[in-house]
């Protein structure tokens, strides 16, 4: 009789603890389901952000070497980012300069890098296309008015920086 009473204990505390485990199961699934969720929200903003990074820092990569390839000139008449690319001052095939050293479809939003001299010689003009994501073209405009040669603190009312339809002209 007591062997059998132990039994009934055993069972009874055993099928007091089937549901815990269940809920257990819920309480993670629901946290693996939020991070996932969470992680599918963020996800474009972080790309979207690293995207325009990408192209400040390519920008600002173009400036620099056609600051380089003025040297002694006395202005930038002449200048353009075949020419730039053609004499080694930026990698040959690289990301910027591309296969064919144009810079065409060569920047972070699938667009094209062109440089040309100013309508005033002594200053230059990094051109660029964003035809993968128009939508982000006052995003980018903000982001490089400061760096353009009027330091401008936004886009708007910016001398230096133009942006219209897909394309944004910044003057250096």
């Amino acid at each position: 009789m007591k062997k059998l009473q132990n039994q009934n204990r055993n069972t009874t505390f055993t099928n007091k603890q089937r549901g815990a485990s269940t809920v257990d199961v819920m309480i993670a699934a629901g946290f693996i389901i939020g991070a996932i969720l969470l992680t599918v929200m963020i996800v474009p903003k972080v790309q979207d952000a690293m995207t325009i990074s990408s192209f400040q820092r390519d920008a600002s990569t173009i400036q620099s070497s056609v600051l380089r390839w003025k040297k002694a000139r006395s202005n930038y008449t002449g200048v353009t980012l075949s020419e730039i690319c053609n004499q080694n001052i930026l990698t040959k095939g690289g990301t910027i300069c591309g296969t064919s050293n144009n810079g065409q479809a060569t920047n972070p939003f699938g667009g094209n890098w062109t440089v040309r001299a100013n309508s005033n010689p002594g200053l230059f003009d990094i051109v660029a296309t964003l035809p993968n994501n128009p939508d982000s073209i006052a995003e980018v405009a903000d982001t490089m008015a400061p760096i353009t040669r009027g330091n401008c603190q936004s886009a708007s009312g910016c001398a230096t920086l133009q942006a219209t339809g897909t394309t944004l002209t910044m003057t250096f």
